[in-house]
């Protein structure tokens, strides 16, 4: 009983997913359809750069994506069947790429949008994220409480026990980030472009509900963890509702991996650049076997395409 956790955006970085496209016909294919889909050469970006282009979050996000959707399908190729999904943030829009509930060249189309709005929403510089660790949830609300007296902030991601972000306007995150260290807490400010999940997107929320529904959507076929009610999404319009409130809404993580646990997952796989899922997954569900997907594809590889392990 295996799930697919998908990265989200802070991940990305030149050469992800290295290797991908020279041993992977149909991952070839995905990374020409998100170019012809975008029209612009984005698996240039990913594979040779330049980084400030592909970390702004109008490339970040649909490079991700991509990124993702050609590693999950791979997965599904050779053999794994994974009866959840889940995806952190904009790792959520991959998840739903591969349980068929978006077609990928309108995910991509739609990240693109979605990145360029974010982007638009709040002046660089004028908001800032902060990861915090070593703090329970009560002491982030006094935290952003205290910070909220000089502006917008609270937390944006709870990512596993003891490990939290914090986002909004710069100064007010600040004040909220001192409060932290005052008492015990870790704090390391996050090199982003945007407040992501926080209040201070609102305006785009209008705009971005208008792209979600003009977008065909359709139920997903394995069951997508939601990141904002930590809950499977098992209809169309559910999806929809989601992806809209996810905009400001905080990223439930650490509660959706409980809730694989819960659906009956013995194994969680992570797609996508980085470690960051597998390392939430290793603090919030310690006894479940975890793997990146370069370990799995050299596993199915080496065993002939064949399962590895219970699935």
């Amino acid at each position: 009983m295996t799930a697919l956790l998908f990265a989200g955006q802070g991940s990305e970085r030149v050469g992800m997913g290295a290797g991908l496209t020279a041993a992977c016909a149909g991952c070839r294919a995905t990374f020409a359809a998100a170019d012809k889909a975008l029209d612009r050469p984005l698996s240039r970006w990913i594979e040779q750069g330049p980084e400030d282009v592909l970390r702004s979050t109008e490339i970040a996000q649909p490079a991700l994506l991509t990124i993702g959707v050609a590693q999950g399908e791979h997965l599904l190729a050779h053999g794994i069947e994974p009866v959840a999904l889940a995806g952190h943030s904009l790792g959520q829009y991959t998840a739903l790429v591969t349980a068929g509930a978006l077609n990928f060249d309108d995910a991509v189309r739609l990240v693109a949008a979605r990145g360029q709005l974010m982007q638009q929403a709040v002046p660089r510089g004028a908001g800032a994220m902060v990861a915090v660790s070593g703090l329970p949830p009560e002491a982030l609300a006094v935290a952003s409480k205290l910070g909220n007296e000089h502006g917008v902030v609270g937390v944006a991601c709870f990512n596993a026990p003891g490990r939290a972000v914090l986002s909004g306007e710069a100064d007010a995150v600040a004040v909220a980030a001192n409060a932290c260290e005052d008492v015990g807490g870790g704090v390391v400010a996050l090199p982003v472009s945007a407040p992501f999940h926080s209040a201070l997107l609102a305006p785009i929320v209008p705009q971005f509900a208008q792209l979600i529904a003009e977008t065909p959507i359709q139920a997903p076929k394995i069951p997508v963890v939601d990141n904002v009610t930590a809950q499977p999404l098992r209809d169309a319009e559910a999806v929809r509702k989601s992806l809209v409130d996810q905009i400001e809404a905080p990223v439930l993580f650490e509660d959706s991996l409980r809730t694989l646990m819960e659906l009956g997952v013995q194994r969680v796989i992570g797609c996508g650049p980085g470690t960051a899922g597998l390392k939430f997954a290793s603090r919030t569900i310690p006894d479940v076997p975890r793997a990146t997907f370069e370990e799995t594809a050299a596993a199915t590889r080496d065993a002939g395409g064949a399962h590895v392990g219970p699935v």
